[in-house]
């Protein structure tokens, strides 16, 4: 027992705030293993869980750094396709504004042939043809012109569509690189507790292990046979177990821990209530401050300790030890596999005993009773005697009985001796008499005093040891 205490693990304080594994003043770091995977807020994580946090953080981190990349290579294309657009642009209103130009200067030229003609008709009219010519010549060059320019300038715009679009591709990216952001500061968040707890570890040399868990199946799912230990079911091991109280502590494929200080340990624990603790598959502590350790061990009084694979212990404030042990009555006791203790303030003590009275102590059963031992001698009214004082008691009526049966034989033989007959003055005589197997032997005298009176006297022994001395007078008339 005292080894159990010192290897156990305690609270540094009463307060029951912080746990130091191996002490207070322990410098040794200390490992633990079999860790479950954390599931909700306050769960401590293991090192699988932390690998993949780091393969999940890396992957964020590479794909962060693709969009990023993506995105300054839709900038850098858009810049180039803008920039060329507006070249390609400006190069068509510098074709644009060349051919009205040459309108200008066509119409000028119009204009002074068509003065010269004024001047000299016929002259005119063929200069006057001439110039029609050339202004043709020169309107079709600016449509040509003008034509290619728009041509020109539609390619840029195009250009600048397809880069305001990859544009808008890449801040769709952004935005996605955002959410990923988000869950990624989430994800954080919710690993910070992991995180601290490894690098206090760390700093004392030691780390977060995690606890297996068999029966698994390929899809995630875990086969259990649940709170019954019947038909086996396939569960989700991440969502079937609950520990919602305050201080509360479970682990434990589906364990349950769902009051303030409730401690859930191994498959399907549950402990139900304020400060209860079930430990083992099935286990189960139902009333507040409620112990059950064992297989289907079941503390469901209040609050009631059971320990030991199927042990019971139902009644209030009662205790059963041993397994299959079942303490049913207010305030009993039963210690031992298969003990019983039905009643109130009964208690059985030993494998197989029952206590079926209350205020009864039973060791042992109809038929399969035992010894006592070691008992010492009692000294209160209502403390238990051993053999050694039974004997004695009974020595002691033993030589009561020899005193009195011997007694009675010598009063018979003192009976027995004959009295002074009528007429005569002194007599002696003997006696001897019997009772249950002890002899007496007697002599005694009388004496006749006057007609009247008689006095007589009389001794009487058995051993030697002990007399039996009588005298008396009789008066007659």
């Amino acid at each position: 027992m005292s080894t159990g205490v010192a290897n156990s693990v305690q609270y540094d304080n009463p307060g029951h705030t912080s746990i130091t594994l191996g002490g207070v003043d322990a410098t040794v770091p200390v490992t633990i293993t079999n860790v479950a995977a954390g599931v909700n807020p306050t769960d401590a994580v293991n090192f699988s869980q932390l690998s993949s946090l780091s393969t999940s953080t890396a992957t964020g981190i590479n794909s962060l750094s693709t969009g990023l990349s993506t995105t300054n290579s839709n900038v850098t294309s858009l810049s180039t396709s803008t920039s060329t657009g507006i070249s390609t642009a400006q190069s068509g209103v510098n074709s644009l504004s060349t051919g009205l130009s040459t309108t200008n200067s066509n119409v000028s030229a119009l204009s002074t042939s068509t003065s010269t003609g004024l001047s000299t008709a016929a002259s005119g009219i063929n200069s006057l043809s001439t110039g029609l010519s050339t202004t043709n010549s020169s309107v079709s060059l600016l449509s040509t012109s003008t034509s290619s320019g728009l041509s020109v300038a539609n390619s840029g715009i195009n250009s600048l569509s397809s880069g305001v679009a990859s544009i808008s591709t890449g801040l769709g990216q952004l935005a996605s690189l955002s959410t990923s952001l988000t869950s990624v500061t989430s994800l954080s968040t919710s690993l910070k507790p992991l995180v601290n707890a490894l690098t206090a570890a760390a700093a004392n040399g030691a780390t977060i292990g995690g606890t297996t868990i068999g029966g698994a199946n390929s899809d995630g799912t875990v086969q259990t046979r649940g709170t019954s230990g019947t038909a086996i079911n396939n569960v989700n091991p991440a969502t079937c177990g609950t520990v919602t109280g305050v201080d509360a502590t479970g682990s434990g494929l589906c364990a349950q821990a769902t009051k303030a200080g409730a401690t859930a340990f191994g498959s399907n624990a549950q402990a139900t209530d304020t400060n209860t603790t079930a430990v083992g598959f099935r286990a189960l502590a139902s009333q507040a401050g409620s112990v059950a350790i064992g297989n289907n061990a079941q503390a469901t009084g209040d609050p009631t300790v059971a320990i030991g694979q199927n042990s019971v212990a139902s009644g209030n404030n009662s205790v059963a030890t041993g397994a299959g042990a079942q303490a049913t009555g207010t305030n009993a006791v039963a210690t031992g596999a298969g003990a019983q203790a039905a009643e109130t303030n009964s208690v059985a003590l030993g494998a197989g005993s029952i206590a079926d009275q209350a205020n009864t102590v039973s060791v042992g059963s109809p038929g399969s009773e035992r010894r006592i031992t070691n008992v010492a001698a009692g000294v209160n009214p209502t403390d238990a005697v051993n053999v050694s004082q039974l004997s004695a008691v009974q020595n002691q009526v033993g030589n009561v009985q020899a005193i009195a049966f011997g007694g009675v034989a010598m009063a018979g033989a003192l009976a027995g001796i004959p009295q002074v007959d009528s007429g005569r003055t002194f007599a002696l005589g003997a006696g001897i008499g019997n009772y249950a197997g002890y002899t007496a032997l007697a002599i005694g005298a009388s004496a006749r005093v006057n007609p009247n009176t008689v006095i007589k006297f009389g001794i009487s022994t058995t051993t030697g040891q002990r007399a039996l001395i009588n005298a008396g007078a009789g008066f007659s008339w």
